[in-house]
């Protein structure tokens, strides 16, 4: 499910997260320490750290960002990926995991 839409600008990826019902702008700034990314929205004056994401490179050789977002309004973190699409855009991919399956026995 995409959850999001982004655009490379300047080393960081700018866009809009939507989820039930909700809207928030978010920016992915580049970091020399720690994860790659920080994931911000900003807003006036300062900028609310809300997640981080990580380089990463699929079994395929297609390079992504694996994204974990947290946020008091959420019922717990958010685990998703930024992925390159045609034409230059980045798409933020959730998928719900999946219950375990039962063995049998």
């Amino acid at each position: 499910m995409i959850i999001g839409n982004f655009e490379l600008v300047d080393g960081s990826y700018l866009g809009l997260i939507e989820m039930v019902g909700t809207s928030t702008t978010a920016v992915f700034k580049a970091q020399e320490r720690g994860p790659d990314y920080v994931i911000v929205c900003p807003q006036q004056g300062s900028d609310i750290e809300f997640g981080a994401a990580w380089k990463r490179t699929s079994r395929e050789r297609k390079a992504y960002l694996s994204v974990r977002l947290d946020s008091p309004l959420l019922p717990e973190p958010v685990n998703c990926a930024l992925l390159e699409q045609e034409g230059g855009t980045y798409a933020l991919v959730w998928n719900r995991r999946r219950a375990a399956e039962p063995k049998a026995g």
